[in-house]
């Protein structure tokens, strides 16, 4: 595993992750869960930040044009101007940022889109979690609502659950994320997420502070 991919787990887990001996954690797909991950923790830090916009970097360089970025608050709009500053510092190409609403605001400008997304812009959808898909789907809808093109969807975690990736690849999408859950539950912190996993052995997250919130 690359070094960058290897320090951006170590961070993750260190910061965002938990797990219990049930299914104790209650996310907003509905379900119950041994597993609790909130990227917001993660996406606190400029290290974390750099070096998840250099591994989507990455793994969009040789696509086609994109015109903009963005995602459903929160979680989205810091990797989308996160990205965007990486493209212009490495290509000079500016790519908008730009996040998408969940409701309509009661005041000024009632759009959904927040930040300037055109219509005709070929957009790259990113989220932090993806459970069910639910966030990254209703990001890609409004986004076509709105005029816009997408054609790729790019997740920090991929919990493996609900079908999330099923469900975002059936609105015409290619999906990857960074990380799956898997990852996570087997990092050991040593550069390799592999660790013990033919014995099926699973490591418990560092000590953390209590926190809740609730993840996608």
């Amino acid at each position: 595993m690359g070094s960058e991919r290897s320090r951006l787990l170590e961070i993750l887990k260190q910061t965002s992750y938990r797990e219990s001996e049930t299914a104790s954690f209650h996310l907003a797909s509905g379900i119950l869960s041994k597993y609790y991950i909130d990227c917001k923790y993660l996406l606190s830090y400029p290290e974390a930040r750099t070096i998840l916009a250099s591994l989507i970097f990455e793994l969009i360089r040789d696509e086609r044009t994109i015109d903009s970025i963005g995602g459903l608050e929160l979680g989205a709009y810091p990797i989308a101007t996160s990205v965007s500053d990486k493209i212009y510092t490495e290509t000079g190409q500016v790519v908008r940022a730009f996040v998408v609403r969940k409701d309509r605001k009661k005041h000024g400008i009632e759009t959904l889109i927040a930040g300037d997304g055109r219509m005709g812009d070929r957009v790259l959808v990113v989220d932090d979690v993806i459970t069910s898909g639910s966030s990254a789907i209703q990001a890609i809808e409004t986004v076509r609502q709105a005029g816009m093109t997408v054609d790729h969807v790019v997740a920090l975690v991929d919990r493996e659950e609900s079908n999330g990736r099923k469900n975002i690849e059936a609105r015409g999408v290619k999906f990857d994320a960074l990380f799956s859950l898997t990852d996570l539950v087997n990092f050991d912190g040593h550069g390799d997420e592999n660790a013990d996993s033919d014995s099926g052995k699973k490591r418990a997250v560092r000590s953390q502070s209590s926190r809740s919130a609730t993840i996608s």
